[in-house]
This record gives C-alpha cells, sequence and structure tokens, in this order.
C-alpha cells in the first residue's frame, strides 16, 4: 500500500474515459463492501453508468447482477475497481 496506484489508475482513468460511451471508478471496493454492502455499489455503478438516470434503490444482489449485465451488455464502457480483494 501507499505506492500510488489509485493515483495511476485515476490519471489513466481520466484520460481514457473520454473513449468510451459510459464509465465508473469505484474505490475503496473492500471497505464499502464491508461496510455498506454489495447492493451498494451496484447502485453506485449503475448510478455512474447511466447518469443516476432511471435507477432504482438495488436491494437484492442477483437482481442487480441482472440489470448490470443488460445495461452494459450494449455499451462501451471503461469500469475501474480500486481496492478489491
Amino acid at each position: 500500500g501507499g505506492v500510488g496506484k489509485t493515483t495511476i489508475a485515476r490519471v489513466i482513468y481520466n484520460n481514457l474515459s473520454s473513449e468510451f460511451e459510459c464509465m465508473s471508478f469505484l474505490e475503496n471496493i473492500r471497505g464499502v463492501f464491508n461496510t455498506r454492502g454489495l447492493p451498494h455499489l451496484q447502485n453506485q455503478l449503475l448510478g455512474d453508468i447511466l447518469g443516476g438516470e432511471g435507477i432504482q434503490n438495488i436491494n437484492c444482489v442477483s437482481h442487480g447482477a441482472i440489470m448490470i449485465k443488460s445495461i452494459l451488455s450494449s455499451k462501451r464502457v471503461f469500469i475501474v475497481l480500486d481496492d478489491v480483494d
């Protein structure tokens, strides 16, 4: 830890994100997962991808996975997941 991996990932994300239809940079996956759970991460991802429009609050992980798959399958997306176990 502490060698700047997140900073490097953020710079690359900022430089490349304009080439994609949708993008999301999810930081501290491990910490958010442990404190708020997977549905929160799914909501965050969908909010980023859809710009916060048309999002329902996901409470069920399997429902969130189906929604993410159906939305992402038709778009060119760039997703960075930081601090994943």
